[in-house]
């Protein structure tokens, strides 16, 4: 990573160059000679001559026969043909990649992810597409085992702040967002020291598990009565199974670029509040009444 900086600093100065492609091929054909890096960016770069510099390619797709100092590629689609010759370091990130037995790297080769199973390297070549479907799924995996153990370990809470939903959701609103500004203030204020910044990440943590129950909450309503309509679940499904229904359809909205983050963050400040008005659903029945 550290061969990105000198490369995209000496583009940023150089304004209009042949050997940099933002949304754009670029090629550098037989017999042709860069004196410089190139730089590729969400495109196709060619590389049948030779490149005095480095090749850097990100988020695009790599045909490479040429000679290069350095080739980097992440989140790209690399190709190495007969009469490749790399003098210095090959850096492979995330990916797919082929290379011929003809191809030559004089310098060490580092390869991340070209091991993995052949449609995650094609999912992951796709660039930054590739790399928020990546993300989308492990944050999904991540909270949906939260939300399975929360369902499990407190069930009794989960179903009174549900059932305190109906009632105090305008309240939640409210609670949710002035709690979401203190915690925000509290862990600017403990971050401005070193020795404050591990109670900072410790807060931030409490009230993510705290919107996360909240969470929870709001997929079971959102499960059972999906299910009861749907037929998928019946009148006296287990919770666990209702809240589990209501993940899976929030997972499929969370797809969906800016919406479905829009969604999780109202969620979270709406699930945090009714935490808070209801202490973690101890008095969701005195609120109610």
């Amino acid at each position: 990573l550290a061969l990105l900086l000198p490369a995209f600093s000496a583009h940023a100065r150089a304004g209009q160059n042949p050997g940099i492609g933002i949304l754009s091929d670029v090629k550098v054909g037989k017999g042709e000679v860069l004196h410089e890096d190139l730089v590729c960016i969400g495109a196709h770069a060619t590389v049948e001559g030779r490149v005095e510099g480095s090749v850097v390619v990100v988020g695009g797709t790599l045909d490479f026969s040429g000679e290069a100092r350095e080739v980097v590629t992440i989140l790209s689609k690399a190709n190495f043909r007969d009469g490749s010759l790399v003098h210095g370091e090959m850096v492979h990130i995330l990916g797919e990649m082929k290379q011929d037995p003809e191809a030559r790297f004089e310098g060490n080769k580092v390869d991340v992810g070209s091991s993995l199973p052949p449609r995650v390297q094609r999912m992951l070549s796709r660039g930054l597409i590739g790399l928020f479907v990546m993300l989308r799924i492990i944050g999904l995996v991540i909270s949906g085992i939260v939300v399975m153990l929360i369902a499990l370990l407190i069930p009794e809470g989960v179903e009174r702040m549900s059932a305190a939903l109906d009632t105090r959701w305008p309240a939640s609103i409210g609670f949710g967002l002035l709690a979401c500004v203190v915690v925000v203030i509290v862990v600017i204020g403990l971050a401005i020291t070193i020795i404050g910044i591990p109670f900072a990440l410790l807060v931030g943590m409490i009230a993510k598990i705290l919107g996360l129950i909240g969470i929870t909450a709001i997929l079971m309503v959102l499960g059972k009565k999906l299910g009861t309509e749907t037929g998928l679940l019946g009148d006296h499904s287990s919770l666990l199974a209702s809240v589990m229904l209501g993940f899976a359809v929030l997972a499929l909205i969370r797809f969906i670029p800016l919406f479905g983050e829009l969604v999780w963050t109202l969620l979270g400040v709406v699930g945090l509040g009714l935490t808070v008005i209801t202490r973690l659903g101890r008095e969701a029945e005195a609120g109610a009444s």
